[in-house]
């Protein structure tokens, strides 16, 4: 299940994250996925969160999604983060959308 949440952002959603999940934002169709990973302290397993955002003549918008569920690797967690994120992009996810 994928919580979406709306936010408002002046700046480029990637500036929020380290240099590693910097560098793990892909552009699909037009869009900007940004993994946003956060690793639990009491299993190491990991939690995602992703960014979405795009831009238009008039402005910048970014959604954050959450998704419930736990990996076990950062790669395996980046790679469920990406997939989803485009999904949702490509209007497969009901009530999770970028517009």
């Amino acid at each position: 299940m994928t919580r979406p949440s709306q936010v408002r952002i002046g700046r480029n959603p990637s500036e929020r994250g380290s240099e590693t999940e910097m560098s793990k934002a892909v552009i699909y169709k037009g869009y900007t996925i940004q993994p946003a990973l956060r690793q639990l302290p009491d299993t190491g397993q990991w939690e995602l969160n992703v960014f979405i955002s795009w831009s238009t003549e008039e402005e910048e918008d970014c959604r954050h999604f959450y998704l419930v569920g736990r990996y076990a690797t950062e790669d395996e967690a980046t790679a469920h983060c990406i997939a989803h994120g485009q999904q949702i992009v490509d209007g497969k996810i009901p009530g999770s959308s970028v517009g």
